[in-house]
């Protein structure tokens, strides 16, 4: 039986043509007559797509192509973008008001200030302290003072426990707060990378061997086969020599 393409039929096949142009323009005629059959025409009123029915449809096919080269190149042209609002300028330094002079008069001193101590300048002779009005007693705190924070920024010797866990660990912390302690457990050791510190002490009843293999081989590493007593008195052992 022969089948005739209603106009309804006509008009998705070409509307679907302009679609698959938009989208592959360089498709073939042959091509985009049988992609838009099978979109939109139900199967059994399809037709097989010979060169004569391409022909039969050139124009609406040429039709599509120049529907869809337009909405392309609508689509396509760059939207005018929109001028920057001008930013306004400061308004001018006003000193009408006491808060903007009392600054500028605070300013010109600093300045002043920092010229004086930067110019070079005779050293007087000192007083004697009864007649500058003040002892000497702020000099000496203030040496005080730099000692101290000297010997802030002394570095801590560092130690490395593994097997400790709990209230073990905040012990040997109160008893030792002059070193720099990193405790893990058995199975942190053996899942997180090797630790390196100044000293490694091994908790050989909480460990296993695989942790002891792992650490075998550190430089100043200790073994403590107790509790806390024992490890307090490695520790004190370690840094008594360190002392000596």
């Amino acid at each position: 039986m022969r089948i005739v393409w209603t106009k309804e039929e006509k008009r998705a096949l070409r509307d679907c043509m302009i679609d698959i142009c938009f989208v592959t323009p360089t498709m073939s005629n042959k091509g985009l007559l049988r992609h838009a059959q099978e979109e939109v025409i139900p199967y059994e009123r399809r037709h097989i797509i010979t060169d004569q029915r391409v022909f039969t449809y050139k124009n609406m096919m040429a039709e599509a192509r120049k529907a869809a080269e337009e909405h392309r190149a609508k689509t396509s042209k760059p939207k005018a973008m929109p001028l920057p609002e001008p930013v306004p300028e400061p308004p001018p330094l006003k000193i009408d008001t006491l808060g903007n002079l009392f600054e500028l008069l605070v300013d010109a001193i600093t300045d002043r200030v920092l010229e004086k101590l930067k110019a070079p300048v005779e050293t007087p002779e000192p007083e004697p302290a009864a007649e500058q009005g003040f002892g000497t007693g702020w000099l000496d705190e203030l040496e005080k003072l730099t000692i101290r924070r000297k010997e802030a920024r002394v570095r801590r010797s560092t130690v490395l426990v593994v097997g400790l866990n709990g209230s073990q660990v905040d012990t040997i912390k109160t008893h030792r707060p002059d070193l720099d302690f990193t405790f893990v457990t058995a199975e942190q050791a053996l899942s997180h990378y090797t630790f390196h510190k100044d000293h490694t002490i091994l908790m050989t009843k909480f460990i296993n061997h695989s942790v002891q293999a792992k650490y075998r081989k550190h430089g100043n590493l200790h073994y403590c086969n107790g509790g806390v007593s024992d490890l307090k008195h490695i520790l004190q052992v370690i840094f008594h020599k360190e002392a000596a």
